[in-house]
C-alpha cells in the first residue's frame, strides 16, 4: 500500500481500538455516550475512509466533522436497524442504544420487543430517529460533493 494509505489505517485503527476498549465493559447510559460509542467504531471510520478516498486522488478531503457525522449517522441507522438481534444475542444481550433514550419508555431495554408495548417501541424507535437525523445536512453535504460514482453508491447505501 501507499504510504498516504497505510497512514490513514494506521492512524484510524489505534484511535479506534483505543476507543473500544473503553466500552467494553461501559454501557451507553447517555446521548454523549453513544454519540462518542458511535463515534469509535464508525466515526473514525468515515474520517479514515475520506482520508483513503483523498489518498486515492478521486475525492477532495473533507473536514474531518463531517467525516464524523457521516459516519455516525450510518452506525445509527444499523444500531436501530439491528435492536433485534442485538438483544437477543445469546449468551448475553448486546445493547447499543442510550438509556437516556430508552428508559423515557421502559425498565428494560428489552421490554421494547413484546408486543404489548409496541406502542412505547414506536415512541422509542421515534426519539433514535429522530437522534441520527441530527446528522442529515452533514450526510447530504458529503455525499453532494463525492465525484466518483462507486465512492457515493458505497457511501449511500448502507452495509
Amino acid at each position: 500500500l501507499k504510504k498516504g494509505y497505510q497512514e490513514a489505517i494506521e492512524d484510524i485503527t489505534m484511535r479506534m481500538g483505543a476507543g473500544m476498549a473503553k466500552f467494553i465493559c461501559k454501557e451507553v447510559e447517555t446521548i454523549d455516550d453513544y454519540d462518542e460509542y458511535c463515534h469509535y467504531v464508525a466515526g473514525l471510520v468515515g474520517l479514515g475512509l475520506s482520508k483513503l478516498f483523498h489518498a486515492g486522488g478521486t475525492e477532495k478531503l473533507f473536514p474531518d466533522s463531517i467525516s464524523n457525522s457521516m459516519g455516525l449517522f450510518l452506525q445509527k441507522t444499523n444500531i436501530i436497524r439491528d435492536y433485534l438481534e442485538d438483544i437477543n444475542e445469546i449468551p448475553k444481550s448486546r445493547m447499543f442504544w442510550p438509556r437516556e433514550i430508552w428508559s423515557k419508555y421502559v425498565n428494560k431495554l428489552e421490554e421494547l420487543k413484546y408486543e404489548e408495548n409496541s406502542e412505547k417501541a414506536v415512541q422509542c424507535l421515534n426519539d433514535m430517529v429522530t437522534n441520527a437525523l441530527i446528522h442529515i445536512d452533514d450526510c447530504l453535504k458529503y455525499m453532494s460533493e463525492l465525484r466518483d460514482p462507486a465512492i457515493f453508491r458505497f457511501c449511500a447505501i448502507p452495509q
